[in-house]
């Protein structure tokens, strides 16, 4: 119970913190910056050039330094980021600031995958990932909120020292920076630090956890356990899902306002519309991840939240209104395939270095998708944007075809390991304390992937 909620605060505040460029694009910022044609599409895009260039350097230093103080610097570094984003005046300075951002934000992911690795079982994980991610969900209702009370009390008072925009980022990045300085005090570098537990109960953790088969961590980075990362069709299939399914994800981002203005919606009622997209997200989140714990069928239920993703992509493309806001709001399921490749990251890759190597293979394939992503919506298909709409329908069917690729994958290797055990019988040998020697999934033939 501590744990988690700390976590989940954390990643609450990353998502809020990255859309609130949405929330600024119908508040004044566009016009208080004097930003032309597509320049808005490339300060939202810059943000993941600056994610992909620290992407590698961040494991290795986070792996180097202790992780949580580690993770609390840089947010307590991005939450001041965001709040000096009210004083830019131009794209020039916008574009700088949205850079390191996310540069400062790119340690999130592959750190919050290490910890649920380390803190819960790998039949909890699946539900533990879907708990931190359903964040963006409360992220996106929050936010809302704050930005309609801001735009409908502050952006109507001309005589106002601040615009409404500038009010959004100084009031989310000073809350930040004060989350940050506070973690960097509560929040455990790993099991073996945590003050809150006795010696007794760190050894019984690290026990409970020996069904995991990967240990509790290890501050060594090694080259075999990297290459391996590097071959394996796992990280590829994970990362091309990525990839793949964010580059849609403007629609919940920084174009999340501005498509459903083009739906026939004024600026205002935008910032409370796009609310209901996050809470069918953290219904989905929650629901599914917590039916994929009990059933041990995680790959089932989310080809089910990508099925509905696909038939509310098509209602956003083919209607208006309406029947376009209700499709836009099943799409609020695909996010569930994220949590879904985070859990598998988390229980189906072991070693340390294997893992945190395959979570910045992630987080480069985010931020590629997400790079591309703005481009997509074009200022010359304004205000409907339908290429956009074309390419989401088409790249969910392609990320839901990966799903099942993955799950024939795993369940294969699962096969062929259980035979090569039964063929072996009594000469098959257990190896004492594997599961806390960080092996590889491939290196320990105990590892059984979940599927």
């Amino acid at each position: 119970m501590y744990i988690m909620p700390l976590i989940c605060i954390v990643y609450f505040l990353q998502y809020l913190d990255k859309i609130a460029i949405s929330y600024a694009s119908v508040t004044g910022m566009r016009e208080s910056t004097n930003l032309k044609g597509n320049q808005f599409n490339w300060v939202s895009s810059i943000f993941f050039f600056g994610q992909l260039a620290f992407a590698f350097p961040t494991m290795r230093v986070m792996q180097s330094f202790p992780l949580a103080k580690y993770v609390a610097v840089n947010v307590t570094i991005w939450g001041t980021i965001l709040a000096c984003m009210a004083a830019c005046k131009s794209f020039a300075s916008l574009m700088v600031c949205r850079t390191l951002l996310g540069a400062a934000e790119a340690a999130i992911i592959p750190a919050w995958v290490v910890f649920t690795s380390q803190w819960y079982r790998k039949e909890e994980q699946a539900f533990r990932v879907g708990l931190w991610f359903s964040m963006c969900g409360f992220a996106q209702m929050f936010g809302g909120y704050v930005a309609y009370g801001v735009a409908t009390h502050i952006g109507g008072d001309p005589s106002a020292s601040l615009r409404g925009w500038q009010v959004i980022f100084l009031i989310l990045g000073l809350l930040t920076v004060a989350t940050g300085i506070s973690f960097f005090f509560l929040l455990p570098d790993s099991p073996l630090t945590a003050g809150f537990l006795s010696p007794e109960e760190k050894a019984m953790h690290a026990e409970r956890l020996r069904g995991n088969g990967q240990g509790i961590g290890s501050n060594v980075f090694k080259k075999a356990q990297f290459y391996e990362a590097l071959t394996d069709p796992h990280t590829w299939l994970y990362a091309f899902w990525v990839m793949a399914a964010n580059v849609p994800n403007s629609i919940a981002t920084s174009f999340g306002n501005i498509m459903v203005t083009g739906m026939g919606f004024s600026k205002t009622e935008s910032l409370l519309l796009v609310t209901p997209l996050g809470a069918y997200e953290v219904v989905v989140l929650i629901g599914l991840t917590y039916l994929a714990m009990k059933t041990q069928r995680r790959l089932f239920w989310c080809i089910v939240a990508h099925i509905v993703g696909i038939v509310g992509s098509l209602l956003m493309a083919t209607t208006n209104r309406v029947p376009a806001l209700v499709g836009y709001y099943l799409t609020g399921g695909i996010p569930l395939g994220w949590t879904t490749i985070l859990g598998l990251t988390s229980t189906n890759v072991a070693g340390s270095t294997k893992k945190i190597t395959v979570s910045c293979i992630q987080t480069i394939a985010y931020t590629v998708g997400n790079i591309i992503s703005p481009q997509t919506f074009q200022a010359k298909d304004a205000p409907g944007y339908l290429p956009a709409k074309i390419s989401i329908c088409i790249l969910y069917f392609i990320v839901t075809l990966d799903l099942c690729i993955i799950w024939w994958i795993s369940q294969r290797e699962n096969r062929r390991r259980d035979k090569e055990r039964e063929a072996l019988g009594d000469a098959y040998v257990v190896p004492e304390n594997h599961e806390f020697l960080d092996l590889t999934d491939r290196e320990n033939s105990e590892f059984r992937y979940a599927i």
